[in-house]
Parts: structure tokens; C-alpha cells; sequence
């Protein structure tokens, strides 16, 4: 899944972008994902964010301009001709010279707003967390949003589902079980 989900740079004139977060929440009211994971999600869509196209999800650190600019333009083909849709963050700003950014607070109690999708697309990544999984830790973090990411991404394969498993495993190698948690043990640093 993470080999598929890199392969793919988001290409759309329009985009929308949020953060959120994941984790429990925070025990003594200490502020703004103080126990919580943030996540950066973009979703690109079709003309007026008519219809979600693809996703990207990625653990950032903090919510400032740097963090967002350098994680999206890795994530996006950015032009002066498409439009980035976001909620008042003012991080999203720092895209201003390489796309056109529409930041500004939303009324989610408006049926069509700006990001609808994504907080569609957001909000079913947190019921399989609660419902599904019954909860992720830190360490899981990223195969569980890699996992999101793929079901999205790949909802439409149809009769092409073969030929990308196909694709995928004369790619990839055997791993045991053993050799998941090592790895997973060594990068939990990186990841609380």
C-alpha cells in the first residue's frame, strides 16, 4: 500500500485541504492536540470540488506554514491555475506564490460548503478507528493511514483489481510477522 499510495502525486485544479487529529483526548485541557496525533489531509476533486478524485494523508508535527507548504507541495502538483480550499488555517498561506488559496472560515452548517468531501472522507476515517479498529496507537499511525489512504484511492480499480495485485506483488517481498513489529519498534520515536 505504501509503495502504491507514493507512487501518486495529486494532479488537480482544485483541492481541498484540512487538518485534523487523531488520539485521545487531551486530560487536563493543556490545548490543541496536546495528546493528539495531527494529520494533514488532501483531497483532489473535480471542477467546483464537485467529486472527490484522490487522497493524501500525512502525519505532521505542528500546524505551522513550513509544515503545511513542504508536506502539500510534496504532495501536489501545485499550479497558478488551480485553487486550494482550506478553513481559516493560517498556515495554508505560505502557498499563496505557487497556487491561488481559499482560506477562509467555513459554515459547516451550510449544505455544499468548500470542504465537504474531505469532512465526509475525515469523518469515516475516524468511525473505522472507533468501529472497525477499536482504536490505533502512535506506532500504528501510519500503516493505518497508508491502509485509508490505498481503500480510497484504489475504490474504483473494477476489472483492473488483477493486474495492480499482480503489479504489486512481483514488486514487493515476504515479511514476517516478526520482522513488522521490529520494524514498528525501531520507528515509534519518530512517531510519538
Amino acid at each position: 500500500m505504501s509503495l502504491s499510495n507514493s507512487e501518486k502525486l495529486l494532479n488537480s485544479l482544485f483541492y481541498e485541504a484540512d487538518v485534523f487529529n487523531i488520539g485521545a483526548k487531551s486530560k487536563n485541557n493543556a490545548g490543541r492536540a496536546s495528546e493528539q496525533q495531527p494529520i494533514l489531509g488532501i483531497l483532489s476533486t473535480d471542477k467546483g470540488n464537485n467529486y472527490p478524485r484522490f487522497i493524501k494523508l500525512r502525519r505532521i508535527n505542528d500546524y505551522t506554514g513550513l509544515s503545511l507548504k513542504k508536506n502539500i507541495e510534496q504532495c501536489c502538483i501545485l499550479t497558478h491555475a488551480a485553487l486550494l480550499n482550506t478553513d481559516g488555517e493560517k498556515g495554508f498561506n505560505t502557498l499563496n506564490k505557487e497556487i491561488q488559496v481559499k482560506n477562509e472560515k467555513i459554515s459547516y452548517e451550510e449544505k455544499n460548503h468548500r470542504l465537504l468531501w474531505l469532512n465526509i472522507i475525515i469523518g469515516n476515517i475516524k468511525n473505522n478507528i472507533t468501529g472497525i479498529y477499536h482504536g490505533i496507537t502512535k506506532r500504528e499511525m501510519p500503516l493505518f493511514l497508508n491502509e485509508q489512504e490505498y481503500r480510497f484511492n484504489h475504490r474504483n480499480m473494477r476489472k483492473t483489481v488483477m493486474d495492480k495485485i499482480k503489479k504489486y506483488l512481483q514488486k514487493s517481498f515476504p515479511i514476517s510477522h516478526r520482522q513488522i513489529v521490529y520494524i514498528l519498534n525501531i520507528s515509534a520515536p519518530h512517531f510519538s
